[in-house]
């Protein structure tokens, strides 16, 4: 696959898969302490470098398997926040690849820039053409026109003129990162992250592109296996992963080799995630790091102090942000909010009744615009308030599934209250929204008073099944979608 570093149709630029999975399969950050990364990364990692872990025996060096990596592979990376902080910190573009390059690992220059004078001062860093890429947590920056080619110190400040300020992927470009550009002949995927049990590996021959596309239209081209933090990842092992995916020939050993020492750099860092797209092969068969974006452990930090510059402790999404400020008040309980890919918003408490209504809103086809922990009620509403603003503020929302087991002591007037107050607030017609309500105990009649002949809120019958409620809202949801999409 030959082109230039740099090409702007969005195939390479931005680690994509993982990154994204963030995002959208987060479920267990709401898991007990015993599955906290603060409490495993390190110990992991550590393990890694010989250490012997306690209590637990693993039998083998590599546990392969190979299958769709969208089949629901991520769905213990933790990204949730957690009282006012992430349980994922993602480092800038910048700062990842100055990890890598200070560990030895082959990486292309390049520099941050905050404004056109300093891309334009570049020019002492680079004699030839370079990458000007938007700085921001996201991938397919290509296809959203935020990788530009710049042959000069004056298009490079052009280019980086026309990215700062704008928003790619709901995040504001606030830097941008110039880097040389460098021939590619061909490209290769590779991540690593804490998920589960033990640290994982995914690799794929066909790096450069849509991850989400490869994996459904070739399952078997992503090869994915966990490893042993007794013994970490050999360059044999990684020998073994690289020929399932299909590498043959010198590329074999190289990617084997790198594989292996950037598994170390990942143990480093005290990294939960860790994605290269494209591990690029340039002319003369050089290894480069092209794309790399890494999240790293926040109860790890203080082991980083370097980092904290920037390392942003919140969310960049501002409704994500919103919610995790509200979070750091002192009173209220705990509250969440994860944005995720779909259009069905979900106010849920957080716990297994809250994963069960989420796996099953995908289970009838529909797709959760979001996850979120909800504090228990009380008089101070105003983490309640955060998260509701927060999914109602969500551009993609098409419809709100508010679904609770049973409130033995929360007050369900309360809940309810509060999300008439900010549907009020922000005027939406609930014509155009259909809420499913399953909130059942105290306060329940003065409840389904608040929202009656409010058009297009369904406040369930008792004995409704968190399952009836969730199929629900997933018919309603499609069913508005279809009459939407056919207006003129």
């Amino acid at each position: 696959m030959g082109g230039p570093h740099g090409r702007t149709d969005g195939r390479h630029h931005g680690p994509g898969l993982v990154q994204r999975r963030q995002h959208e399969r987060e479920d267990s950050a709401q898991r007990p302490d015993r599955r906290q990364p603060g409490v495993q990364a390190a110990a992991r990692c550590h393990r890694a470098a010989g250490r012997r872990p306690r209590g637990r025996r693993v039998h083998r060096v590599v546990r392969e398997r190979a299958g769709s990596a969208g089949a629901g592979g991520y769905r213990h990376l933790p990204h949730a926040a957690r009282r006012g902080t992430t349980a994922v910190i993602r480092l800038n573009e910048a700062t990842t690849k100055q990890w890598l390059r200070d560990q030895g690992l082959p990486v292309p220059w390049g520099v941050a820039a905050q404004s056109p004078e300093a891309a334009r001062a570049t020019v002492r860093d680079f004699s030839g053409a370079t990458v000007v890429k938007a700085m921001v947590p996201t991938g397919r920056r290509g296809k959203a026109g935020a990788v530009l080619m710049a042959d000069d110190a004056e298009q490079r400040a052009s280019a980086t003129d026309s990215l700062i300020g704008r928003t790619v992927n709901g995040y504001a470009v606030k830097a941008v990162y110039v880097e040389e550009r460098m021939a590619i002949e061909a490209e290769y995927y590779l991540a690593f992250l804490l998920s589960g049990a033990m640290p994982r590996i995914l690799l794929s021959r066909r790096g450069g592109v849509d991850i989400e596309d490869v994996t459904r239209e070739d399952p078997d081209a992503i090869v994915q296996a966990d490893i042993d933090p007794l013994t970490g990842l050999t360059p044999w092992a990684a020998s073994e992963l690289w020929l399932r995916a299909g590498v043959t020939g010198p590329a074999l050993g190289a990617l084997a080799d790198l594989s292996s020492r950037l598994y170390q750099a990942f143990c480093a860092a005290d990294g939960l995630m860790l994605e290269i797209n494209p591990l690029a092969i340039g002319s003369g068969g050089r290894l480069c790091l092209v794309g790399a974006m890494m999240g790293v452990d926040p109860h790890a930090m203080f082991r980083h102090p370097e980092w904290s510059a920037s390392a942003d402790p919140l969310p960049d999404n501002p409704r994500e942000r919103a919610v995790a400020l509200a979070n750091r008040l002192p009173s209220g309980g705990e509250c969440q909010y994860v944005e995720l890919a779909g259009d069905i918003g979900l106010l849920v408490g957080g716990g297994g009744a809250g994963l069960y209504q989420h796996d099953l809103v995908l289970s009838f086809g529909g797709a959760p615009a979001n996850h979120c922990v909800t504090p228990p009620t009380s008089a101070d509403t105003t983490k309640l308030r955060a998260v509701l603003t927060a999914i109602l503020d969500n551009p993609a929302l098409r419809g709100l599934l508010v679904g609770f087991n049973f409130a033995q002591m929360a007050r369900t007037d309360i809940r309810v209250r509060t999300l008439v107050e900010v549907l009020d607030e922000k005027q939406i017609d609930t014509r155009q929204l259909p809420i499913v309500i399953r909130l059942f105990g105290a306060g329940e009649e003065a409840s389904r008073a608040m929202i009656a002949g409010r058009p297009n809120i369904h406040y369930v019958p008792r004995g409704t099944t968190l399952k009836e409620a969730a199929r629900m809202v997933v018919e309603l949801t499609a069913a508005h979608r279809v009459v939407e999409e056919a207006a003129p």
